[in-house]
């Protein structure tokens, strides 16, 4: 019982104690440590080793802007000319093929040339097709007349058959002409399937305004 009051005592003294004048104290080590930090380094010159030379130039002073005109953009790089050269060259073949090479307005009909052609006027829309003379040493194959027809389609923007028309004629060594007139609602091509003996042909054409 004696013990236990005593050291009940002892308790209720250390709870009573003022410990705020104690402070921390150090080691000479700890207390000449500086405090630990992150540090981070950054250092241009260094970074500026691995960047492009545009941009090498542009920090340095260097970097003079491109004042050049299109041309010159163009053909300012060896890419750029390979690309320029190829645009051109596909370019003029495209010109080649469209006025020298063959076109979908003209064939061949039982070894003469046929073309068809067609216009615009007012209301109506005029489609011709013209078959050339024989040459001189083929005219005698045709001296009794040799049955020619050609049906004549009238196509929309899409494309469409919106006209149809048959037309008959005979074929003696000379020039011949079958025409037909459409009336115009919006007809932008015309093609004619021709046939003369056991030839035919297949023909298209782009209306001409007038």
């Amino acid at each position: 019982m004696a013990n236990g009051f005593t050291l009940g005592i002892i308790y209720q003294s250390v709870i009573s104690m003022d410990f705020s004048h104690f402070t921390e104290t150090k080691t000479d080590e700890e207390q000449n440590k500086p405090d630990e930090q992150m540090v981070f380094h950054y250092n241009r010159a260094e970074r500026l080793k691995h960047a492009p030379k545009i941009v090498q130039d542009y920090y340095s002073g260097d970097f003079k802007a491109y004042k050049g005109g299109l041309f010159k953009s163009l053909v300012n790089t060896r890419g750029n000319r390979l690309l320029f050269v190829t645009i051109v060259f596909a370019f003029g073949i495209i010109l080649f093929m469209n006025y020298f090479g063959p076109q979908k307005s003209a064939g061949s009909l039982s070894g003469t040339e046929a073309k068809l052609s067609a216009f615009s006027y007012e209301e109506s829309v005029y489609a011709s097709l013209k078959i050339e003379a024989a040459a001189k040493k083929k005219k005698p194959d045709f001296e009794d007349g040799v049955p020619v027809t050609a049906t004549f389609y009238a196509h929309d923007k899409e494309g469409l058959v919106i006209q149809e028309e048959k037309i008959t004629g005979k074929y003696e060594g000379n020039e011949l002409f079958l025409r037909t007139t459409f009336t115009d609602y919006d007809i932008l091509t015309v093609s004619a399937v021709c046939s003369m003996r056991e030839d035919s042909a297949s023909l298209e054409c782009e209306i001409e305004k007038r």
